[in-house]
């Protein structure tokens, strides 16, 4: 066999190969909430409600109403009161959940901010 039919053949696989699969072609997105609290538990739950809130108003804004996989993902802080936060101001542990990550800092105002974080993909 020549090289002509050899390349023939090797250009008509590649033809034939499978196109990308749907996990391949999946959209996604990075999403985070942030919330302050007197103690860690409130902030917690209040940064985890301002995500999901901002997930659920993203998927109707954008008409995603399909299966979508949420992971968690390390947010960055959002402190509101000062441009970063300094290492020695983390409140570990970090929470890290299947579909959600949270981090805690002592704020400037309130004691405890926390910010949430996921990667949503469909």
């Amino acid at each position: 066999m020549g090289l002509r039919p050899l390349l023939l053949v090797l250009a008509n696989a590649c033809c034939l190969l499978p196109g990308p699969t749907e996990a391949q072609t999946a959209k996604c997105f990075f999403f985070s909430g942030t919330a302050d609290a007197l103690v860690k538990g409130n902030a917690v739950e209040g940064s985890l409600k301002s995500l999901n809130d901002a997930i659920d108003k993203w998927k109707v804004e954008n008409g995603v109403t399909g299966p979508a996989v949420q992971t968690a993902q390390r947010p960055k802080p959002h402190p509101y009161w000062r441009s970063s936060v300094d290492p020695n101001l983390f409140l570990p542990p970090d929470i890290i959940t299947d579909t959600t990550y949270t981090l805690c800092w002592k704020g400037v105002v309130s004691p405890v901010v926390c910010t949430s974080g996921a990667k949503l993909c469909w």
